[in-house]
């Protein structure tokens, strides 16, 4: 091989370590660690949570949204790991504590946080779940608009609120819903 070729090969190898660096150091521990070593107690492959007392109010909520989803759409073929966190240090683990529940595309993983545990929550985290394995990861990650992803888990979801908190969730479910409205069929 030539200087030149194992020069490029070295700068190559190079970035893409630096990448793989850079990745690791944006990932939350939670989603690389078992659950247990974050303070988790797992019922079943699927549910996780850091308070026992709340166990059966976590699997209602699951089989709540399971339900809900897969009458909506179609059978889930893989049920995503949900973790309940009851506070914020849990979540923390996972994510921002501002936000009520969040899916993990990479992992299929959701977790919610205490004031998430509500049956609306717990959908909305499922649709983004049963949108990864009907569209694909890379298409509904990052392929598909925004307003179309996260405004068909707001209006799917049945949210209750009137206002979302969040401005920018607002938008995205005043418009998924006036292109619904307007005769567009999601499927």
């Amino acid at each position: 091989m030539s200087l030149g070729k194992r020069r490029g090969l070295r700068l190559i190898c190079g970035a893409l370590f630096l990448g793989m660096l850079a990745g690791c150091a944006v990932v939350k521990p939670g989603r690389l660690l078992p659950p247990e070593a974050l303070g988790l107690t797992c019922t079943s492959d699927d549910i996780c949570f850091d308070d026992v007392s709340r166990q059966s109010e976590a699997e209602r909520l699951t089989q709540d949204a399971l339900a809900f989803v897969e009458n909506r759409f179609g059978p889930i073929k893989d049920p995503p790991r949900i973790y309940f966190c009851s506070t914020n240090a849990c979540f923390a683990q996972f994510g921002d504590p501002r936000v009520s529940g969040l899916y993990f595309w990479a992992t299929q993983d959701i977790a919610i946080i205490d004031k998430g545990w509500r049956s609306h929550i717990g959908r909305h985290e499922l649709i983004h779940h049963w949108q990864n394995e009907t569209y694909g990861m890379v298409q509904a990650g990052n392929g598909l608009p925004r307003w179309y992803i996260e405004g068909m888990a707001y209006v799917f979801s049945e949210d209750p609120r009137p206002v979302i908190p969040n401005e920018k969730a607002q938008g995205q479910r005043a418009r998924f819903k006036q292109w619904i409205d307007a005769g567009n069929d999601w499927q």
